[in-house]
């Protein structure tokens, strides 16, 4: 199991509201316009940015790591 850092939270939620926003504009385009491999990678790296979001969002022990 790694050590995630919790005090580091803040900057990734920051982040994921970011990358969510530049999305929801790229999706307004006309399909024609859109760029498609930038929206792929981004959709990616949002969904990586999620999870470890919701896993620093989760209790643990702090002697096992197992969750509360």
């Amino acid at each position: 199991m790694a050590i995630k850092f919790k005090g580091f939270k803040g900057v990734f939620v920051e982040k994921l509201r970011k990358q969510k926003h530049l999305i929801k504009d790229e999706l307004e385009r006309p399909s024609s316009e859109r760029r498609r491999e930038w929206l792929k990678k981004q959709l990616q790296d949002t969904r990586r940015l999620k999870k470890l979001v919701e896993e620093l969002s989760e209790d643990r022990c702090p002697h096992c790591g197992e969750k509360l």
